[in-house]
Formats: C-alpha cells, structure tokens, sequence
C-alpha cells in the first residue's frame, strides 16, 4: 500500500504494524499515492484490453498462436523501459500511420479500434519526422498536450499525405 502526506513515516509505519500489509510512503506529498494508482492502472489495464483486442484480431486470420510466439520472446514490460521512450518517440511518424491500418483492420473484423486510433493521436504529439533526438525528458514533455497543440493540425495529429513508406 503506497502514502503520501504529511503523516510521519512511523505513524503510517504503524497502522500496519503486524499485518501483510506492504507499506510504501512515497515523495511528493499528498495526491503522490493517487497518481501513482492511476498511472500503473493506465498501463496495466490499457495493455490488457489491447492484448485481448490483438488476440482477437489475430485469431479472426488463424495467426494466434504466431503472435503468443512473438509475445513471448519478451521478457520484461515496456514500463520497465523508460530509456526506449525517445527511440519511440522518434519512430513515431511511421508507427503512427501503422496505427491507422491497425485500426482498419480491426473495424474491418468488427473489433474495436479505438485504442489503435487513439495510439495514432498520442503518436502525433511526437511530430511528424524522424529528426527527433530527445532524451527521455524531451520525448515525455512533448506528450503534453501544450507542446504540440498547433503542430500539424489539432494535437498534432497526422494528415494522409504524412504518411511514409
């Protein structure tokens, strides 16, 4: 159980003192617990549903036992990887026209698309050219919404010509 607050670290310490319950106070003061809660639920849940909608779309063409094999050559969670977030960022301008068919083919077997077209909008945060060479700062500031707001269209988002081979 994570907190956050300006209780001393023995009093929270305390209120768990002989249970199994695993404390963890955290820096940042009040509301640090919460979005610690949110941000690890973003990812956990959000990449759940994804798998299910990519078995999904990978069982509808008999191809899911291939993809289980690609998935588990894998061996830790992109969370983990924080120093790839720039290489992703600057892969961006390909992947996210990639993320446009991900999401027709998933509307072509009746499957939801919108996680794959959301992808391609966050992806149009991080611009529209390979030139990219941000550190992990960098690629996480232009994900916020202010930084790209009038960079290519609304958010940033891809036009069709964008689109790259």
């Amino acid at each position: 159980m994570a907190f956050a607050g300006a209780w001393p670290r023995s009093r929270i310490y305390g209120l768990f003192q002989g249970t199994r319950v695993e404390v963890q106070v955290l820096p940042g003061g009040i509301g640090s617990a919460s979005a610690l809660k949110l941000a690890y639920s973003s990812y956990q849940k959000a990449s759940r549903v994804l798998a299910a909608v990519a078995y999904a779309l990978a069982a509808d063409h008999g191809v899911e036992g291939e993809l289980l094999g690609v998935a588990a050559g894998r061996s830790t969670s992109y969370l983990a990887e924080p120093e790839y977030f720039p290489e992703v960022a600057a892969r961006a301008w390909r992947w996210a026209p990639e993320m446009r068919e991900v999401a027709e083919a998933l509307e072509a077997s009746d499957l939801p698309a919108e996680l794959a077209q959301a992808a391609e909008l966050v992806m149009g945060h991080w611009g529209t050219t390979a030139e990219q060479t941000w550190g992990i700062g960098g690629a996480l500031a232009a994900l916020r919404c202010e930084e790209t707001r009038d960079v290519d269209g609304p958010a940033g988002r891809f036009k069709p010509d964008d689109r790259r081979e």
